[in-house]
């Protein structure tokens, strides 16, 4: 892809999260076992009152707040999108305790901050979408001090195992198009030179996230119906019933999974 090309898909992608449609079927956090998830993350990583944490592709910011929250520390988010880099500042502002949150639009392959400034990073159900994933996880080493650490959160893939039909939008909306296995995760780490120190599978958390979709399309298909909606989101609504039983398959198969990664920088 030439820089425009890369520009063009970042953006996409991020609208794509924005959508009424990722928004209807997944929530704030658009990634498997929510705050919860997240809240686990950080304690393996181990982050404390008053560290500096970074958010990479934060979106609206819900993680950003709940980290500052639970953990009493600062968390920078930077996100590609203006839109959602937007809300996330607004909302950090309307919430209490927001001061301790805050986001910046960026670009994670090349993010706008000064090295060695962070205490840890997180980064979560977004490295699979990159476009240049080495170059995103060199530059959150780059911006960790030593002793920093990374918690990655992401779907797995088995390579050869992901059906046809789980790609384009719907394998985007899921995180499955591009993601790697877990292999290519600690490989991607361990090339940016961190210190793989924690690996937990968070799999059954893909099931119970398609329970909550599928709970959902009956209302999404009365409101598509009522607002006259159509195209990409009817096409997927209908669907839905046969793509949510190939994830099912694929999940007990072992063939998709989800996990969380935690990296130290080297002192």
């Amino acid at each position: 892809m030439t820089p425009s090309e890369q520009a063009a898909a970042k953006a996409c992608c991020a609208d794509l999260y924005q959508s009424d449609l990722a928004k209807m079927l997944f929530g704030d956090t658009l990634h498997p076992g929510g705050i919860g998830l997240t809240n686990q993350m950080t304690r393996l990583m181990g982050i404390q009152p008053g560290e500096l944490v970074l958010d990479l592709a934060s979106g609206q910011g819900a993680s950003s707040l709940a980290v500052s929250r639970v953990c009493r520390c600062r968390v920078v988010g930077v996100e590609f999108g203006a839109q959602a880099a937007a809300g996330a500042r607004s909302r950090s502002m309307s919430q209490h305790g927001g001061a301790l949150a805050s986001s910046v639009q960026g670009d994670a392959e090349g993010l706008p901050i000064r090295s060695g400034s962070f205490d840890g990073a997180i980064c979560e159900c977004s490295v699979s979408l990159f476009i240049d994933k080495a170059a995103a996880v060199a530059e959150v080493a780059r911006v960790l001090r030593p002793g920093g650490r990374f918690g990655l959160s992401d779907v797995a893939v088995m390579p050869g195992s992901l059906p046809a039909e789980l790609g384009g939008t719907v394998g985007q909306l899921l995180c499955l198009a591009d993601a790697l296995d877990v292999r290519g995760y600690l490989d991607l780490l361990e090339g940016a030179g961190l210190v793989v120190t924690q690996r937990h599978d968070a799999s059954q958390d893909i099931l119970r996230i398609v329970d909550e979709v599928e709970s959902k399309l009956g209302f999404f298909s009365a409101w598509s119906a009522v607002t006259g909606r159509t195209g990409t989101a009817n096409s997927i609504l209908d669907q839905a019933p046969r793509l949510m039983a190939m994830v099912r398959s694929l999940v007990n198969a072992g063939d998709l999974g989800y996990w969380v990664f935690v990296a130290e920088k080297p002192g």
